[in-house]
C-alpha cells in the first residue's frame, strides 16, 4: 500500500536509492538532503513530499514530487525508485500513479518528470511513454557529454 513517507522509512529510502544501479553518489546524495529537508522543514517549507510503497515494514519503492517554484500548478516528480528485488510488480506503476493523484487533489494541472537519455535510462523513459507522458523535449549534452536531458509531461 502507498503511504505518505515517515521518518522510519529514511533508512530504506537511502538503501533503494543506492542499489538502483543507475544513481551515481551525487544523485544518492541528493535523495537524502531531500528526505533530511523533508523531516525538518515539512512538506508546506520544504515542498517535497514522499511516499512509499510499504509491505509490512519493507518500503518496496519510493516517490518524491513538488511543485515547481514560479509557475501556477506545475508540479515535478523529483525521484522515483522502486527496490531492485521487487522491479517488475507495478510498484513503480502504484507510486507514479499516486503522485499524479496527490498532485490533482492540490490543484495542480501538470507533472513534470526529467530524465537521463543514456541507455542505462531507456527504461526509465518507456515507463514513462508508458504510463502516459510525452517527451516534450530534450537538451544535449545537459548532465554530461553525452548525457542527455529528456524532459517527460503529462497533463492531468
Amino acid at each position: 500500500m502507498i503511504f505518505t513517507a515517515v521518518k522510519a522509512d529514511g533508512v530504506q529510502i537511502n538503501d533503494i536509492t543506492a542499489r538502483a544501479g543507475v544513481f551515481n553518489q551525487e544523485e544518492v546524495d541528493c535523495v537524502a538532503e531531500l528526505w533530511q529537508d523533508y523531516l525538518t522543514y515539512g512538506v508546506p517549507d520544504c515542498g517535497y513530499n514522499f511516499i512509499v510503497e510499504r509491505e509490512g515494514d519493507k518500503v518496496l519503492g519510493f516517490a518524491c514530487h513538488g511543485p515547481r517554484d514560479l509557475t501556477q500548478g506545475v508540479h515535478d516528480l523529483y525521484w522515483i525508485a522502486v527496490d531492485p528485488e521487487t522491479r517488475r510488480g507495478g510498484v513503480g506503476r502504484r507510486l507514479l500513479t499516486a503522485s499524479e493523484e496527490a498532485v490533482r487533489q492540490s490543484g495542480g494541472r501538470i507533472l513534470i518528470a526529467e530524465t537521463s537519455g543514456t541507455p542505462p535510462y531507456e527504461s526509465t523513459r518507456n515507463f514513462y511513454i508508458n504510463m502516459g507522458y510525452q517527451a516534450e523535449a530534450s537538451i544535449k549534452d545537459f548532465y554530461s557529454q553525452g548525457d542527455d536531458l529528456v524532459i517527460f509531461v503529462k497533463r492531468l
